[in-house]
């Protein structure tokens, strides 16, 4: 209790924000409160320092382009058909989810916090992993979901992660501890990638790692031999399995595979909605009310929530202004920490936009990422972690 007493602000807000991101899969109701926690905290850390805050520079690019997203979507929130969906729904996701990015900005600057938060996130999600693994292995589900939410959200924070993982193992920057934690976490993602079956974590995590390995690999042979028999391992697990490769041949199945064809169907609708409603689409929280009343095509009898598409879903739902903001807004941070990367070589912006590549722009391609509250934190906290990394 003593040595509790005597922890800086600074490093109860790391155990707030670690907490929060280790358990909102697990529990909603425990991830919010320490998330709200974390949030009165930092308040007062802005407050206490008030007069010496350092603001990175990332900070300030970022918060304008944060800015004008925000102004571009505002309009498909109040002025479409029902603002009392609209307002609350415009908060709720774009606004409540990014806080956590500006707590670990301004609030958390010592290297060890930042490497000690990776570390005890990545030996969670492993958990996590394991759990969906369980799921699936003892019969519980027909796919392992993890700690909660659905089956994607777990396979998309799969495809953001395992790259950065890849990173953290190939590049010297990172201490034992986290690269320790990262091949835990990667030896465990193995096994929840089995449990889980999602197509498309099995595909990009494909296509990714090689891509982010790549400039490790150049310089030196013995990283091409390790990433070529790990991909091989498992390229050759999953080929011994029938029915997974028989999973893995349907990506391309476009007669009778039931989820590629609600897929096209959804997507069919969504662009209706834009024809009819361009510029800021139907509205923001309305897109499933008016795809029932209106949109929804005879033969797609699965009633989805949404159109499994990032950019599909917010053509129809925010039109062109909306996404030319959220366009404009992580366009910014890709590009940024793309020429930092190209400059420096540092492995911090690699990560940085990783997580965002990864996450809203290719697993986006087959579900609406930006809705998964617990995914959409937890790429904040990886991006404002790594900046952090990087600033120091």
């Amino acid at each position: 209790m003593g040595i509790l007493s005597k922890l800086p602000l600074e490093s109860w807000i790391a155990i707030m924000i670690t907490l929060m991101v280790c358990l909102t899969r697990l529990s909603m109701a425990a991830g919010q409160a320490f998330y709200v926690l974390a949030i009165l905290l930092s308040i007062i850390y802005i407050w206490k320092h008030k007069h010496d805050l350092y603001v990175p520079s990332y900070v300030k690019k970022y918060s304008k382009s944060l800015i004008v997203m925000l102004l571009l979507l505002l309009p498909s929130a109040v002025l479409t058909n029902n603002i009392s969906v609209g307002l609350p729904e415009f908060i709720n996701v774009w606004l409540w989810r990014i806080p956590v990015f500006f707590i670990i900005a301004l609030c958390i600057r010592d290297k060890k916090t930042l490497f000690t938060m990776l570390a005890i996130f990545f030996v969670d999600f492993g958990i996590d992993n394991l759990v969906a693994f369980y799921q699936y292995y003892s019969g519980m589900a027909v796919r392992g979901w993890g700690f909660g939410s659905s089956v994607l959200t777990i396979a998309g924070i799969m495809v953001m992660l395992v790259p950065i993982f890849c990173v953290i193992l190939l590049d010297k920057e990172f201490p034992t501890y986290v690269k320790v934690s990262a091949l835990w976490a990667l030896g465990c993602v193995g096994f929840g990638m089995y449990g889980n079956q999602s197509r498309g974590s099995w595909l990009f995590n494909m296509i990714l790692i090689p891509i982010v390995s790549l400039p490790y690999l150049i310089k030196r042979f013995v990283y091409v031999l390790a990433v070529l028999a790990a991909l091989g391992g498992v390229i050759w697990g999953f080929s011994t399995q029938p029915q997974y490769v028989a999973r893995f041949e349907s990506i391309t199945n476009t007669t009778t595979d039931g989820s590629n064809l609600g897929r096209f169907e959804v997507w069919t609708s969504s662009i209706n909605m834009f024809k009819d409603h361009p510029v800021t689409g139907v509205g923001i929280g309305q897109w499933r009310t008016k795809y029932e009343e209106s949109y929804r095509l005879p033969s797609e009898n699965q009633h989805l929530y949404h159109a499994h598409n990032n950019f599909i879903q917010l053509i129809s739902e925010v039109g062109i202004l909306g996404l030319l903001g959220v366009l404009i807004f992580y366009g910014t941070i890709i590009i940024d920490n793309f020429v930092t990367w190209f400059k420096k070589r540092d492995p911090y912006s690699l990560c940085a936009m990783i997580a965002v590549v990864s996450y809203v722009f290719i697993f986006g391609q087959v579900e609406y990422t930006l809705d998964n509250s617990s995914g959409m934190r937890i790429m904040y906290f990886m991006l404002a972690t790594m900046l952090q990394l990087r600033d120091n």
